[in-house]
């Protein structure tokens, strides 16, 4: 990522090489600034015509149906559940990661992370947390 992209490398660490790992890090900024480098490039709109699409289709067709931004949000999912100090499953990592086209007719690649969310009384409740980031892209859309 550093040297083809020209990401800081302090920004990240994926020392397995493996997405979603415990041991795999990196900050939003880090994926903000390779989506928007991929972009700019050949396959860029390809690219985000791959991701799943908020409200429509893939892991986002559920999510943030009934917003204004529906269909204007094209982001990767990524979730980490592990069990916590409990030994019951805890939501580790929920990030989001894409493009927003937006009202004003920009499009801007953002990344969204929420990080040690705690226990999960069941594995649906993984739901609120993309509902949450749903609305949290929707204000982005209408504010941009």
């Amino acid at each position: 990522l550093s040297d083809q992209y020209g990401i800081d490398p302090s920004l990240f660490n994926f020392p397995t090489n493996g997405s979603g790992s415990p041991d795999s890090q990196a900050a939003p900024r880090a994926l903000a600034e390779w989506l928007a480098t991929v972009r700019k490039t050949d396959v860029g709109s390809t690219f985000q015509q791959a991701l799943p699409v908020m409200g429509v289709d893939g892991s986002l067709s559920e999510t943030g149906k009934e917003l204004s931004g529906k269909g204007r949000v094209f982001a990767k999912t990524g979730t980490t559940v592990g069990p916590g100090r409990d030994g019951k499953p805890h939501l580790i990592a929920q990030c989001l990661a894409g493009y927003i086209e937006t009202r004003g007719g920009r499009r801007v690649a953002y990344a969204l992370m929420v990080n040690n969310a705690g226990p999960l009384k069941q594995i649906v409740d993984v739901t609120e947390v993309f509902e949450d980031q749903a609305v949290i892209s929707n204000i982005i859309y209408e504010s941009l």
